[in-house]
């Protein structure tokens, strides 16, 4: 067991710092970023259950939130817009996540009978369940949670690139809880949505009927 070892090192998120090659006027480390991921979702998760009665496995959708950048922890943060920038590039990174989990993370910090479980935590957390997606969903909304701070604070030039094409991930979610809150709770943040988001996402709002 690796027991000491994980929770001495995974306090290693705390230190690492999201944005990394981006200028930012308010640091945020990839810990803070993974609570109010968690805190997103669990937000989603009883919009879900209590307003469109879907079920929710709460725990494991919490276990996903608070695990599922740790590998960060080794390779650092990657941008989702580098991530994405190719097919080619997305499969790169999944790649090296996959021998980071194993030769890494997996070896030599994560306890050996936790292996099957975090990989779902981690390589598979974003999968084709309600709970992936109330986690892909969550993220988007944090990082949009960033960017409107930082656009708050006039980091425009940085920001609102990123703003916008997370609005746009955003809005191609399918879930009743996202719609929900694209709908009620986007204008909320603070920033014009017409100023801000961009027409591809005003016109989807417009298009939500609930």
């Amino acid at each position: 067991m690796f027991l000491g070892t994980y929770l001495s090192k995974i306090r290693g998120l705390m230190n690492l710092k999201r944005y990394q090659n981006l200028y930012v006027f308010k640091q945020r480390s990839v810990a803070e970023h993974s609570w109010s991921v968690a805190k997103i979702a669990q937000s989603l998760a009883y919009l879900e259950m209590d307003k469109f009665g879907h079920d929710v496995d709460m725990g494991v959708l919490l276990q996903k939130a608070i695990t599922h950048d740790e590998l960060e922890l080794i390779t650092g943060d990657i941008l989702s817009h580098t991530k994405r920038r190719t097919p080619a590039m997305r499969q790169a990174v999944d790649e090296l996540e996959a021998i980071i989990y194993e030769e890494e993370y997996g070896a030599k910090i994560l306890p050996e009978n936790w292996m099957e479980q975090f990989r779902t935590f981690t390589l598979e957390a974003k999968d084709d369940t309600i709970e992936g997606k109330i986690l892909g969903a969550a993220d988007v909304i944090d990082t949009i949670l960033e960017s409107t701070e930082e656009i708050k604070l006039g980091n425009l030039e940085y920001f609102t690139d990123v703003l916008q094409s997370s609005a746009e991930k955003l809005i191609t979610i399918d879930l009743d809880s996202v719609r929900y809150f694209l709908k009620y709770s986007l204008p909320d943040f603070g920033l014009d949505i017409h100023q801000y988001y961009g027409e591809n996402v005003v016109q989807a709002i417009k298009e939500i009927e609930m």
